[in-house]
């Protein structure tokens, strides 16, 4: 406010009567800019609570998205003679594994050199794995070192690896192949005699072959250490040969992986009711009455109480696996049976024990639970979704009181100015009356004398 002395001419206190009038004008703006900005931030806060609720039961439903989260198997397997994993759609069962014998890659060796700094010839290195080949080109100058170099560092190289080995009777270079199986047998040709050294007088020390398994006494081979399908959607790696001795696998459906999905959604569904209760709590909540709440609540509910059509198994509703809603909008499931109907607890369990895969397509499926729960969050929580487009409008809303505050500062301003110059004429007007009065006070005084 401005600083004068109003009265000072009249003696009035025109002061007290200007900070009245002010003030009178002030309070019930900036008591209603007050409750406006302490109601925005109320909203702001129950807003920001109710999207981070949202958040949190989206990244539960992130885990149970797709089919796989739920096909996740148990794989026992006796010895580390094979590694065995699965695509989660292997049936259940029990098999005795045999290594006979493990793939392998030719390994062959050039003629002795006497040091790896020797030089061969020139012309073409061309080496050849069953359907794979590349070529090398050597130089009249280049050293087993070199040619070495070249052969590894060829871009076409199929998995073939030289190396130079210096023993006490000389220099030599060793080729590996990594293409495994009986039909890949490595073979090294030249162009020019003078690399008959190094290619066509290799000799093989290694011979390629194939990998040999039984499966419950019945002879598997393959090119690779790799059996995959022999038991359908079955991977096994031969890893050791060991003749005589038995792996015994069991493949079994992870129930407890599913029953964890399972358990994690119905405990994150119902944190989101009780925060929405919370939240829309006629008292104490902080979006008390909120309609974008009690929607929620209704599309919530329908999503997990209604049918889904389109469903290949026999599972169409939560209910079908024995979760079911209670009176307070929350999922349980009941371990206490209705009648002649089985509880809650037993329908899941059995459900997870026979038909995991089903209860993986009634949530995750293009239609199942959770994409439709993904879809309902993400039209509130989304870029544009409403929650988002509340909360950008509530922020620019209350950003906007420090220019209501700043409209009514001037406003006063303008108003305490106007007051001071009409209590100013006011306050003139009263001292030159209060002048006249003193002046003719006195002259009247003189006027009559007082006698001795």
């Amino acid at each position: 406010m401005n600083i004068t002395s109003a009265g000072i001419g009249s003696g009035l206190d025109l002061e007290g009567i200007i900070e009245a009038f002010v003030t009178a004008e002030a309070v019930p703006s900036e008591v209603r800019l007050q409750n406006k900005e302490d109601r925005l931030t109320t909203e702001l806060s129950g807003v920001g609570t109710f999207k981070s609720a949202l958040s949190s039961f989206e990244s539960i439903l992130a885990k149970m998205a797709d089919l796989e989260d739920f096909n996740k198997q148990t794989i026992d397997v006796s010895s580390s003679d094979i590694a065995v994993t699965t695509n989660g759609y292997a049936s259940n069962g029990s098999f005795a594994i045999e290594v006979k014998q493990l793939a392998l890659g030719t390994r062959s060796e050039s003629t002795l050199f006497g040091s790896a700094s020797d030089v061969v010839g020139s012309g073409t290195l061309s080496f050849t794995a069953g359907t794979e080949t590349f070529d090398v080109e050597i130089d009249p100058t280049d050293s087993l070192s070199a040619i070495r170099d070249k052969i590894n560092s060829q871009s076409e190289n199929f998995g073939l690896t030289a190396n130079v080995i210096t023993t006490n009777d000389g220099s030599f270079l060793s080729y590996s192949s990594e293409i495994t199986g009986l039909d890949n047998e490595l073979a090294v040709t030249t162009s020019d005699s003078s690399l008959d050294a190094i290619s066509t007088s290799a000799v093989i020390k290694q011979n390629s072959q194939n990998a040999m398994i039984e499966v419950d006494g019945n002879l598997v081979t393959k090119s690779t250490n790799e059996f995959k399908n022999v038991i359908e959607d079955v991977t096994i790696t031969a890893v050791k040969a060991n003749i005589g001795e038995i792996t015994n696998i069991t493949i079994a459906q992870d129930e407890d992986n599913g029953k964890k999905l399972i358990d994690d959604f119905v405990a994150a569904y119902n944190q989101l009711r009780s925060t929405m209760d919370t939240l829309s709590n006629a008292e104490t909540g902080d979006l008390a009455f909120d309609p974008n709440i009690r929607q929620l609540k209704s599309q919530l509910n329908s999503i997990v109480t209604d049918s889904i059509s389109g469903m290949a198994s026999g599972f169409s509703s939560l209910s079908d696996i024995g979760i079911t809603i209670d009176r307070t909008g929350r999922l349980e499931v009941n371990p206490v049976p209705i009648g002649t109907l089985e509880s809650g607890s037993d329908t899941l369990a059995n459900a997870l024990e026979s038909n995991l895969s089903e209860i993986g397509e009634l949530f995750a499926s293009s239609n199942g639970v959770t994409a439709q729960l993904n879809t309902l969050i993400e039209s509130y929580n989304g870029s544009d979704g409403t929650l988002t487009v509340r909360k950008t409008a509530l922020s620019l809303e209350k950003a906007n009181i420090k220019d209501e505050y700043e409209a009514l500062e001037t406003r006063l301003r303008n108003y305490e100015d106007t007051l001071r110059k009409k209590f100013g004429f006011l306050d003139q007007t009263v001292s030159q009356f209060n002048a006249t009065s003193t002046f003719l006070t006195s002259a009247l005084a003189n006027l009559n004398p007082k006698s001795d």
